[in-house]
């Protein structure tokens, strides 16, 4: 990182400003146990302080008016004040942490003079921090693209196939440089990555689009703190195509592992979400039994 640099990252932090009610239902989960052992993965010493700052939920609509607390870190060891530059990262949907601390592997590389073997260590200290900044793996894996939790290639490929999402800007109603929609540009890049040219009516082909109400088991959940839910389903068609809507919910956080952190309306989404399934199970047996 250079010298007159200031490191900010955000990530969007699970916290509304104000309390939400809970309903009768929820409180009846607030029993439910919350595992203690949760600890967040160790990580290389960075210096850095953490903060917050009330964001909105959605900067594209004016559906909800809902905000949380957004975490950011703050480098600013080589920052030079009043006049420096900043740089400003980032994050997605991995840990801030982990974002925030490979970006120490500057330092190992910032040198080009050294000789050819203090170069190759250099650069395996650089890879260490990337692929084992837990301190713990045995042998690098470097075909990783990121947290292991998260493969951005994956989607590239399957935006590139199934999940074709036309996006376009225009700098005034929205916060980014003005740009229009070009499916072919798009087709090309597709191709020139990954040698497959996208099929932008094939989910609604597949799956029927918005006329979904002949198929069947399955669950909309949709988190109120994530600005997809704007596009979600958010009211049951059937009694097997449930909607769950989730107040104190990110991207899907119900899909996540439980910990001590999670709101309750998330306990109680996981928990619905199972007893779905569960009847689910039983109705596809019984009607086996029928049958013969």
């Amino acid at each position: 990182m250079g010298r007159h640099t200031v490191l900010l990252l955000l990530l969007a932090f699970l916290t509304l400003r104000e309390v939400i009610p809970v309903p009768l239902a929820l409180r009846a989960l607030s029993n439910l146990h919350r595992s203690a052992s949760f600890t967040s993965r160790p990580a290389v010493p960075t210096k850095y302080t953490v903060h917050y700052l009330q964001q909105k939920v959605d900067h594209f609509g004016f559906t909800t008016d809902k905000t949380f607390k957004q975490r950011y870190l703050l480098a600013d060891e080589h920052w030079k004040k009043d006049d420096g530059s900043i740089l400003f990262y980032t994050g997605n949907e991995g840990d801030i942490v982990w974002f925030c601390n490979n970006t120490v592997v500057c330092k190992y590389l910032n040198n080009p003079s050294l000789s050819d073997a203090q170069l190759l260590e250099n650069i395996f200290q650089a890879l260490n921090i990337y692929y084992n900044y837990s301190g713990q793996a045995r042998c690098l894996n470097i075909s990783e693209t990121t947290t292991s939790n998260l493969g951005t290639q994956g989607w590239s490929y399957q935006a590139c196939t199934e999940m074709v999402m036309p996006f376009c800007t225009n700098g005034i109603d929205d916060m980014f440089e003005p740009r229009s929609w070009n499916f072919r540009e798009y087709s090309d890049d597709c191709f020139k990555q990954w040698g497959v040219r996208p099929r932008p009516t094939w989910i609604t082909t597949v799956y029927g689009g918005r006329n979904i109400s002949s198929h069947s088991n399955i669950v909309f959940s949709n988190g109120e703190l994530d600005p997809w839910s704007g596009g979600g389903v958010t009211k049951d068609i059937t009694d097997t195509l449930v909607a769950i809507t989730i107040p104190e919910g990110a991207h899907h956080l119900d899909l996540r592992a439980r910990n001590a952190f999670d709101p309750t309306t998330v306990l109680l989404a996981r928990s619905l979400e199972v007893r779905h399934m569960k009847q689910w199970i039983r109705d596809f047996y019984a009607s086996q039994r029928k049958k013969h």
